[in-house]
């Protein structure tokens, strides 16, 4: 019960973490001119709506 307890925290941390870090970078790429690579911002968005599913049963 207290692993449990513990995982769903940190999953909820990470996805708190991981929208924050694509919001920067989406403020980066959106200010930079000429080609961009995307590449961290859709890999930060993806891991954070997947780390936000598993925090559902929190």
């Amino acid at each position: 019960m207290l692993l449990e307890s513990f995982s769903l925290y940190l999953s909820l941390v990470m996805a708190i973490f991981l929208f924050y870090y694509a919001y920067w970078e989406g403020i980066r790429i959106a200010n930079s001119e000429g080609k961009v690579y995307g590449g961290t911002f859709i890999f930060t968005l993806v891991s954070a709506f997947i780390f936000s599913g598993f925090t559902y049963t929190l």
